[in-house]
C-alpha cells in the first residue's frame, strides 16, 4: 500500500496509473470467485453465501479444493469439468471472474486518475460494482432480481452521495442547480417566519435537522407500512421496502430542512449530489413503472418486473434523472438488438431487461458524454 501511495504522486503517475489497474484486476478476478457463490446462493432457499463455507460442486456436492478455485486458471486447467464427477462447469464461472477483473481495473482508472476520486470513494463503487454484476448474472439465470441487490442499494446510496459527493464525479446539471435555487427561494417563507431567517449555531442547525430526519424516517416506515397491509398483504418482503421508504423519507426531509435553516448549503456539494440522487431514483422507477404498465396493457400480460423498477431507483441515483433517462434508452436499444439475435437463434421471446439496464447506465456512469455523442452523430448522419 505505501508502495501504490508512492506511485499514485504527481510525477510518478504513468507507474502508479498501471499498479493501480493491475492491483484492482487481480483483487476484481478474485473477487469474481466470491461472486459465482453469491449468484449461486442468494436467490437458492436453504442456502447462504457464507454457509457452507466451503464452495462445492452444485452436481454431485463434492467440496472443490483451493487449487481448482482459482479464479479464471482452474475452470481452463479442469478443462471445463468437476475433477470429482466430470460434469461440465458453466462458462459463468470465468467470465464472472474476467468480467469482475475488467471492470474493477476500469473504475478504478477512471475514478482515481479521471476524476481525482478517494480510496474511499473507490472501495464503495467497486462494492457496487460486484453487486450490480450479482444481480444482472441472478437475473440472466432465473429471471428475478434480489432485493438485497436493488432495495439494499438504494438504502446506502443517499447517504454516501452526502459523505462523498465526488461520487457524482464532477457532473453538474443545471436543471438539479435550478431546482435547489427554486426550493430555497420557496421555502423563504418558512425560513424566515420560524427560524427568523436560518440559524447560525452549528449545534442547533444539526440538532433540528437530525429530528427532522428521525421524525420522518418514522412517519414514511408508518405510512408506507400501512399502504403495504392494505394493498399487498401477501407481500413477505416486508420489512426491507418499508425501511426503505423510512430512509427515503429522511433523506429528502433532511435535505429541505437544511436548506431551510442554512440556506447558504443550497450550493454545497452534498446538496447538490444528495438532490441529483433522490431525483435520479424518483425519475428512474416511474419510468420503468410508466413503461411496465403501458406494456401490460398493450401486450396484456406483465411486460416489466417489479424488480426492474427497483434496479432503476438504485441507477437512477447513481447517474440522475438525466443519465436514468439517457439509460433507459441505451438499455432499450441493447436489449432490441440482443433480443431479435436470441428470438432468431431460440425462438425465446422472453428478455431480462435488468441487465441491459445496469450495462447503459453504468458505461453513463463512467462515460456521461459517451450516449449524448452517439446520439447526436447517428442524428446527424442519418436525419
Amino acid at each position: 500500500m505505501t508502495l501504490l501511495l508512492q506511485a499514485l504522486s504527481p510525477e510518478n503517475e504513468a507507474l502508479g496509473r498501471f499498479l493501480l489497474i493491475a492491483m484492482a484486476a487481480c483483487f476484481g478476478a478474485t473477487v469474481g470467485s466470491f461472486l459465482n457463490v453469491c449468484v449461486y446462493r442468494i436467490p437458492r432457499n436453504g442456502l447462504r453465501v457464507g454457509k457452507p463455507a466451503r464452495s462445492f460442486c452444485p452436481i454431485c456436492g463434492s467440496g472443490i479444493a483451493w487449487h481448482d478455485n482459482i479464479p479464471v486458471i482452474s475452470w481452463f486447467a479442469l478443462g471445463g469439468r468437476c475433477r470429482s464427477c466430470r460434469a461440465p462447469i458453466a462458462l459463468r464461472y470465468p467470465l464472472v471472474e474476467t468480467l469482475t477483473a475488467v471492470l474493477f481495473a476500469i473504475v478504478a482508472d477512471r475514478f482515481i486518475f479521471e476524476f481525482g476520486g478517494s480510496l474511499v470513494g473507490l472501495v464503495f463503487l467497486l462494492v457496487l460494482t460486484s453487486a450490480l454484476i450479482v444481480g444482472s448474472f441472478v437475473d440472466f439465470d432465473l429471471r428475478l432480481l434480489p432485493d438485497e441487490i436493488t432495495v439494499g442499494g438504494m438504502h446506502v446510496l443517499p447517504l454516501m452521495m452526502v459523505a462523498l459527493p465526488e461520487l457524482r464525479f464532477g457532473i453538474v446539471e443545471d436543471s438539479v442547480c435550478r431546482f435547489l435555487v427554486w426550493l430555497r427561494d420557496g421555502l423563504a417563507p418558512l425560513r424566515d417566519g420560524v427560524f427568523g431567517g436560518g440559524l447560525e449555531a452549528t449545534g442547533a442547525t444539526w440538532a433540528v435537522i437530525a429530528l427532522a430526519m428521525i421524525a420522518s424516517f418514522v412517519a414514511g416506515c408508518v405510512i408506507y407500512r400501512a399502504y403495504r397491509r392494505k394493498f399487498l398483504p401477501e407481500d413477505p418482503r416486508r420489512f426491507r421496502d418499508v425501511s426503505l421508504a423510512g430512509v427515503l423519507s429522511a433523506a429528502a426531509v433532511g435535505l429541505i430542512v437544511a436548506i431551510v435553516v442554512r440556506p447558504e448549503w443550497t450550493f454545497s456539494r452534498g446538496a447538490y449530489s444528495l438532490t441529483a440522487c433522490l431525483l435520479g431514483m424518483l425519475s428512474g422507477s416511474v419510468l420503468i413503472f410508466a413503461i411496465g404498465e403501458l406494456g401490460s396493457r398493450v401486450f396484456r400480460k406483465p411486460a416489466m418486473g417489479f424488480g426492474d423498477v427497483k434496479l432503476m431507483g438504485l441507477l437512477g441515483g447513481l447517474t440522475g434523472w438525466s443519465g436514468a433517462l439517457l439509460g433507459v434508452l441505451g438499455a432499450c436499444i441493447l436489449g432490441s438488438i440482443w433480443g431479435i439475435a436470441r428470438f432468431v437463434i431460440t425462438r425465446d421471446r422472453y428478455l431480462p431487461f435488468g441487465p441491459f439496464l445496469t450495462i447503459a447506465c453504468f458505461v453513463l456512469y463512467l462515460w456521461p458524454g459517451c450516449f449524448p455523442t452517439v446520439l447526436s452523430w447517428c442524428l446527424g448522419r442519418f436525419w
